[in-house]
């Protein structure tokens, strides 16, 4: 199966933002300064590259002249991974500006928030991880 350019760039794009996001919440946790210029470039990577991927993927299989079949439940896993990620998306972005607000005044956003920390982080996970098994039973396991 030819697996489109642009799938490829984005799986392997969100390892890249997810080790963006990991090293923003390990660098607050560890109070070390806060990271705002990467904070910014993930956050605006993951939103007009990786949002806009979702998006256009999801008007295209739902488009009257859809040429790929989805089964209702790979439909219904594909919104709940879109959606999912969107709020994964959000939080990191509520978040780290709420933790770049406290680093300024000399607090440590995670550090002092470590169950809202370990469950963003598992939210995180989850929404990456389902969308890196989407891709692989999608382009890289046999369809039969």
């Amino acid at each position: 199966m030819h697996i489109p350019p642009f799938s490829i760039f984005s799986a392997v794009s969100e390892l890249f933002v997810t080790a963006g996001v990991l090293f923003v919440v390990r660098r607050n946790w560890n109070r070390q300064p806060f990271p705002f210029a990467l904070f910014i470039v993930v956050s605006l990577f993951e939103a007009l590259v990786n949002v806009m991927y979702m998006a256009n993927r999801s008007a295209a299989a739902s488009a009257p002249g859809a040429t790929e079949l989805l089964s209702t439940a790979m439909k219904i896993g594909y919104a709940a991974h879109g959606l999912l990620s969107l709020v994964a998306y959000l939080v990191f972005v509520v978040l780290g500006t709420l933790a770049h607000q406290e680093a300024k005044a000399g607090r440590w956003f995670f550090r002092e928030r470590p169950a809202l920390m370990w469950t963003f982080l598992v939210l995180w996970t989850i929404s990456i991880g389902s969308g890196e098994i989407i891709f692989a039973m999608r382009y890289l396991v046999p369809q039969g």
